[in-house]
């Protein structure tokens, strides 16, 4: 890529405007704060330096250019990232290809697909014919890119390895699969005798082969002439309407197929495989056209297929998403550190909707999805299709019916509440079905208010006398399911532990490190006295901290002037608080290690010992009450 073309669209386009079209930003002095849209948090440490064209959290540490963080909002790479930016600065891309990696290349291939299954349904009366009958427009399905893959093993395969591309890449992508098999041909005059003697040596292969030359058949590959097996590749998308599923950046990277004719035997749809641009818990049929809608709107709404997506943003409900051909992943970042599905979408709004089927399986379906979503801090409510039917009957049927639906749509907790008293009349096992199907849900909510909401809701409709009995479940089902999977439950308030303690030590000592930075760089007299006192209170780890510090400088330097912008006298305020908080929480760190080897002093038996770690607990204690009470003199 033209270096020139990033540094245009730079200049083209203020940080500011990029992140404020994301979250929410409030003026700061030169910059601007927000609450960090990387992590959950409830005061703002998320700030924005138009000056220094990039931002920057308190909180997570996440940091970078506008490049960056659209690649860390959207979940793209960086390529996907320059597509959006370039589009929205007007900036024309100059592509070498020559350049290109193996990652562009797939890219490549899977446009070229794309174009092909377009260009193949233009040409297909069946497919048209389907659609139409669908109520699929015939702009609905240009905007979506929708097309036809043709019956036959190797229409597809054909057309790309014209264009030079190998069975290796196209393999790779998920577009034909191999299905290995054993060609033999017979290039001797052979006898039947000869013939019997190969075939009864057919259980062993390695017997086969020896007798294969013996007797003059030799093992003939089709593709692969280093191998003894032929490899034969073959269409996977065969007589289906495709769906192409594209990034947040609008890129095809994998695809949907709908069988039209039903032998009975083929799946409904048929997905793409994970591959390397297809990783099924990361992408969401449709976010690259919902996008700005639930960032406009505040809220998603979260259907089963692609025909419901497809039909509702025809119908105008255009901040829609499908799970369809995807899979709902726990959590919103996976261990790879690579954004979920619905941790995409609860950055652009934590509320949604979801829609799923109204029969037994997308009831399931949805209370799943409503648990996951509920788990990474999402505001979820169900849609209670009218009349049984799926979102995209309904739109077909009557427009307004589905947006009554969404209209009347409930909170989880309330809609499966709803389902339990519906369901069961006898009052002694309604307490079971709430612990078993609405209490999960509701521990997982974050507020204690609405959970509080809830809980006396569940009080007057279950007639349950005390709500004692429901809070107690509720600590129950939390304690399980954390011990199961401590990601699965929001914490509950407690003392700090130590690992706390350490990560407040951290962020307070870059923000003292970088106040003096600031000192320094203005000559200001103070800068020294406040040094020592910051050595004064590390100790033995000043040089370590310091090393450190002087490790990462441009970044303290960037936070401190973001932080605590220009005014020198509001520096010496901050310096003075700040360092009361770091004195503190060393003492603490100090004191939570001296304990625990008190601890295990006292059940070793090792008296003297005892007697020496409880006097340092003392003195420790009576350290941490002066530094509260007296803060740097």
């Amino acid at each position: 890529m033209n270096r020139s073309a990033v540094e245009e669209i730079k200049s083209r386009l203020p940080i500011d405007e990029v992140v404020g079209t994301y979250v929410k930003l409030e003026k700061a002095g030169k910059s601007y704060k927000a609450k960090c849209p990387f992590h959950n948090e409830k005061s703002p440490s998320f700030f924005v330096s138009p000056d220094r064209g990039g931002y920057y959290c308190f909180g997570c540490g996440a940091k970078g250019d506008i490049f960056s963080f659209i690649q860390q909002f959207e979940g793209l790479d960086f390529r996907g990232a320059l597509k959006i930016l370039a589009e929205k600065a007007g900036v024309t891309l100059t592509v070498d290809r020559k350049a290109d990696g193996e990652r562009d290349i797939l890219f490549q291939i899977m446009e070229t697909a794309t174009q092909f299954f377009e260009d193949q349904y233009s040409k297909s009366p069946l497919a048209q014919e389907y659609l139409k009958s669908r109520g699929i427009s015939a702009e609905s399905q240009k905007t979506f890119r929708l097309g036809w893959a043709p019956e036959g093993w190797s229409n597809l395969r054909d057309h790309l390895k014209r264009k030079n591309w190998n069975d290796l890449l196209l393999d790779k992508v998920g577009l034909i699969k191999r299905k290995e098999t054993d060609v033999w041909e017979d290039t001797s005059v052979g006898t039947a005798s000869s013939a019997a003697v190969l075939a009864n040596a057919r259980s062993s292969r390695s017997a086969t082969l020896a007798l294969a030359k013996t007797v003059g058949f030799i093992a003939v590959p089709t593709d692969n002439n280093s191998s003894k097996t032929s490899q034969h590749y073959y269409d996977r998308f065969r007589g289906r309407v495709m769906f192409p599923i594209m990034d947040s950046g609008g890129r095809v990277v994998g695809f949907s197929g709908r069988i039209v004719k039903d032998d009975g035997k083929s799946a409904k749809y048929l997905n793409s495989p994970d591959t390397p641009l297809y990783d099924k818990s990361s992408v969401l049929y449709g976010l690259d056209k919902a996008k700005s809608e639930i960032r406009r709107l505040n809220y998603s709404i979260l259907v089963e297929g692609q025909m419901d997506l497809v039909l509702s943003h025809q119908a105008g409900v255009r901040n829609t998403v499908a799970a369809s051909g995807t899979a709902l992943s726990d959590g919103s970042v996976s261990k790879e550190g690579v954004v979920n599905n619905l941790g995409l979408i609860r950055r652009l709004s934590p509320n949604v909707i979801i829609a799923f089927d109204s029969d037994l399986a997308g009831r399931k379906a949805a209370l799943r999805a409503a648990g996951i979503a509920l788990s990474i801090g999402m505001d979820v409510k169900i849609a209670d299709i009218i009349g049984g039917k799926d979102p995209a009957d309904l739109v077909k049927e009557n427009v307004e019916l589905w947006r009554q639906s969404l209209r009347q749509a409930k909170n989880v907790v309330e809609f499966e509440l709803d389902n339990v008293l519906a369901e069961i009349t006898d009052r002694r096992k309604t307490l079971q079905a709430l612990q078993e199907r609405v209490f999960p849900l509701l521990v997982n909510i974050e507020k204690e208010t609405d959970k509080g909401h809830f809980v006396g809701m569940i009080r007057d409709r279950a007639g349950i006398a005390n709500e004692d009995v429901i809070w107690n479940d509720l600590k129950v089902i939390a304690n399980r399911l954390k011990a199961a999977d401590p990601k699965t439950v929001v914490s509950t308030k407690s003392s700090r532990t130590s690992s706390e303690i350490v990560k407040n030590v951290d962020r307070a000592e870059r923000q003292l490190f970088g106040i003096l930075y600031l000192m320094d760089k203005d000559n200001l007299p103070q800068a020294k006295e406040y040094r020592d006192h910051l050595k004064k209170i590390a100790g033995d780890s000043y040089q370590r901290r310091a090393k450190q510090a002087d490790m990462v400088m441009a970044d303290l330097a960037f936070e401190a002037e973001a932080y605590f912008g220009s005014d020198q006298a509001g520096w010496d305020k901050h310096f003075r608080e700040i360092l009361s908080n770091f004195e503190r929480d060393i003492i603490n760190e100090d004191l939570m290690d001296t304990m625990k080897e008190l601890r295990l002093a006292e059940k070793s038996g090792e008296h003297h010992k005892v007697a020496e770690l409880a006097r340092k607990c003392q003195e420790l204690s009576a350290r941490k009450a002066k530094a509260s009470s007296s803060g740097m003199q």
